[in-house]
């Protein structure tokens, strides 16, 4: 009787050393159908200690970790190899290997819609889910990049996006034209965005914004969230939250580099990517808080749209600047676009 007792015993023993071995081995195996040793390049271009910094080193070292040094890569933060758009074009031809930046639409405007599309949402939940993997946006934009020879790896929030300015517009709540004019991004959306708001729109890049307003060329400037406003602390005493883009940025990769990986490699840094996405979706707004608070104490006048001025805002740029993006960006995706919002 006790003999039979010992025999389940026996058989757990055994099979909790059957998995163990297993999950031994497992690692070994991928290991040895891994036949290559990567040294890659991962430039962005915000400086050094920042969040961004830090989370594209963490992101580095977990995929060095977990692919047992099969692939290992290295942070250039600041700018110092390429700007974003330089990035993108040369994460495209392989002459650099993964990179941490927005997507420009240099080779297909069909992209525009991957960085600046007007009032895609009016909120973060919204934004959140979009974004996501799975997402409406993340499928949308991942399928244009394949086209482009680029793997979409994960999207993350830098921040909602809002202006500077000198004084505080007149009528900017009802979008009365102000005869101001303000520095925008080189994007045709962007353009018609700003100046149904209300204002004239001059495509200045942001190299040179600060010293356009300081010579009286433009009044104000766009196109980030509050901690590109705390920028222009000296030159500007306005700072209006417009909400109209959640600035979108991106980790993504050489598309033939990508398919030369295992899947548990592949694994490894869609995981390792979405767990820095994850944090910055925990920080941006407390972030965008901070800087909005320090533009205060440096003494701007901090103007917070309401929620049902921003849903203002959204349906007038739906309705009017939308149809004129149909061309740029194809009819197909903005109707895309058009559905998700409850527009027909």
């Amino acid at each position: 009787m006790a003999a039979t007792k010992r025999w389940p015993v026996l058989a757990g023993f055994l099979a909790l050393l059957l998995v163990f071995l297993v999950s031994a081995l497992i690692p070994q195996a991928l290991a040895a159908e891994a036949n290559y040793q990567y040294k890659w390049r991962l430039p962005q271009v915000h400086p050094k200690g920042s969040d961004y910094d830090l989370r594209a080193l963490a992101f580095a070292d977990e995929v060095k970790q977990k692919t047992e040094g099969r692939i290992e890569i290295k942070v250039y933060s600041g700018g110092t190899l390429c700007d974003w758009v330089e990035c993108y074009e040369r994460v495209m031809r392989g002459d650099f290997e993964i990179t941490m930046t927005p997507i420009a639409p240099t080779f297909d405007p069909r992209l525009n819609i991957a960085y600046y599309m007007p009032y895609l949402f009016t909120n973060t939940e919204e934004a959140k889910e979009a974004y996501k993997k799975g997402g409406w946006v993340y499928n949308m934009v991942s399928d244009l990049l394949k086209d482009q020879g680029i793997k979409g790896l994960a999207i993350f929030p830098v921040g909602w996006a809002g202006m500077t300015a000198r004084d505080e517009p007149e009528g900017w709540q009802e979008m009365k034209p102000n005869k101001m004019k303000i520095r925008t991004m080189p994007l045709k959306a962007c353009e018609l965005t700003w100046q149904r708001l209300g204002y004239i729109p001059s495509t200045i890049p942001y190299s040179e914004a600060f010293s356009a307003i300081e010579r009286g060329v433009a009044d104000g400037e766009s196109g980030g969230p509050p901690f590109q406003g705390y920028q222009f602390r000296d030159i500007q005493k306005v700072w209006i939250q417009y909400n109209d883009y959640l600035e979108p940025w991106w980790f993504y990769m050489n598309l033939k580099l990508w398919d030369t990986l295992t899947e548990h490699d592949q694994n490894v840094i869609l995981e390792a990517a979405e767990k820095q996405v994850q944090g910055r979706w925990e920080v941006f707004l407390k972030e965008d808080e901070e800087y909005r608070a320090k533009m205060k104490e440096f003494g701007l006048k901090i103007l917070m749209p309401t929620d049902e001025q921003l849903k203002g805002f959204a349906e007038a740029i739906r309705k009017e600047v939308w149809p004129k993006l149909d061309d740029l960006m194809g009819k197909t995706l903005v109707d895309i676009c058009r559905k998700q919002v409850g527009l027909k």
